[in-house]
């Protein structure tokens, strides 16, 4: 696939506009990951959803298949990862990143969660990379946490899309005698007979989709992968343009050398898989195992639970009515995005082990103390319900401040 390295703007833009033109292809292609885990939780609950695949309804006996459905785009993701890891330094940061943002656009234009997964696997391992490897040392750390931010910005968008006050279709419906939809009109809830309810906040992902294919098509590709392949030249050029300075700079020279001095040293001699889990002199096995455990524990600690079902757990578990249940998971949302911008402002101070140890403590302590108020409710006696949707706002905060961004660092 023909691309240019110096993208479509070239030396058009340089410096500091370079750097925040890069920062918002990135930030497009997080807030479409966020979007793409939270777009699902309503539409799982939506009643024409579950009348065109009325195997998802979940009181059936065969619900399993609304499991497998939400889980199978995570299984598109690890494909896409997987990709990346094998085929990724070929292919370069701007190309990976372009192929994955085609397959999620085919993934939406034919409504198929695992191929959308893939290619959202190939962005969110790649897009990452080219974004820190274009930015400043200095702002690398402050970036991976704002990109964290992002995923939450994504999936408030995608939970307010079954809230947000809008005025009633103004094409024909069917009457309906079904009281929860005739109480209040709620985001693209409201379109009570008509399948557009659905479909079109699925479709809305091609919008971020677009955004990030602009962004990756006009600004250059990563000067370090240039200077691994050895074309120095071209590498050159975009550094000079990231620092506003010349080529022959004498500093931007330095930092050239020191770019291949470390591009030696990582395609150097590879590690056996014996030496890589090995506890040798570079302790290479408690670092990898560090490594996985985090990002691991940070999947498996019950977040996905309320990102993709948020408004089914308002709605039968907690029995919360259905507009009431859409309107808590925007709230929800939104107090996950503002927990995940309050981490980029206290990471620092506080330490990333101490955010992380009392992040896990909090994800801990949360789901318990919802279980025990759930088998204390009854339709008579709703208090504990509504103390157990505190302690989701609750374990949502610890997430977002403990172990969203901060396990990347």
């Amino acid at each position: 696939m023909a691309l240019s390295h110096k993208g479509w703007l070239g030396e058009r833009i340089k410096g500091r506009n370079l750097e925040v033109g890069v920062c918002a292809t990135a930030a497009s292609g997080f807030l479409l990951f966020g979007y793409d885990q939270g777009v699902m939780s309503g539409i799982i609950t939506e009643p024409l959803f579950l009348k065109q695949f009325p195997q998802m309804e979940p009181k059936n006996k065969s619900g399993a298949i609304q499991a497998l459905v939400v889980a199978i785009y995570e299984i598109g993701c690890l494909i896409g990862s997987i990709l990346i890891i094998c085929y990724g330094d070929k292919l370069g940061r701007r190309r990976a990143v372009l192929i994955g943002t085609l397959i999620m656009l085919a993934g939406t234009a034919i409504q198929a969660a695992v191929v959308t997964g893939i290619g959202n696997g190939m962005n969110t391992s790649s897009i990452p990379v080219w974004q820190s490897e274009m930015a400043p040392p200095k702002t690398r750390g402050f970036l991976v946490l704002f990109e964290g931010a992002l995923i939450t910005g994504g999936i408030m968008v995608s939970y307010w899309y079954a809230s947000l006050p809008l005025p009633p279709p103004s094409f024909p419906t069917t009457p309906t005698t079904d009281s929860a939809n005739t109480r209040l009109n709620y985001g693209f809830w409201f379109v009570n007979q008509n399948s557009f309810q659905w479909r079109f906040p699925l479709a809305f992902q091609a919008v971020f989709g677009f955004i990030l294919i602009g962004g990756i098509l006009l600004f250059p590709e990563s000067p370090r992968w240039l200077l691994k392949h050895g074309r120095d030249d071209d590498a050159l050029h975009i550094l000079a343009n990231l620092h506003s300075t010349t080529v022959d700079d004498a500093e931007l020279l330095r930092d050239v050398d020191e770019i291949k001095k470390v591009n030696a040293i990582t395609t150097g001699r590879r590690l056996t898989v014996k030496e890589f889990f090995s506890n040798g002199p570079e302790k290479n096995g408690w670092r990898a195992g560090v490594a996985f455990a985090s990002q691991a524990f940070q999947q498996i600690g019950g977040i996905n639970l309320v990102t993709y079902y948020a408004t089914t757990v308002f709605e039968t578990s907690l029995s919360f009515s259905p507009e009431l249940s859409r309107l808590m998971s925007g709230f929800l949302g939104t107090e996950y995005f503002l927990a995940a911008v309050l981490a980029l402002f206290i990471v620092d101070r506080l330490g990333r082990r101490r955010l992380m140890m009392w992040g896990a403590l909090g994800m801990a302590l949360c789901p318990l103390i919802i279980g025990i108020c759930l088998s204390q409710t009854t339709p008579s006696y709703r208090a504990p319900a509504y103390a157990a949707t505190v302690f989701i706002f609750v374990y949502n905060t610890c997430f977002a401040v403990g172990w969203l961004g901060v396990t990347w660092l």
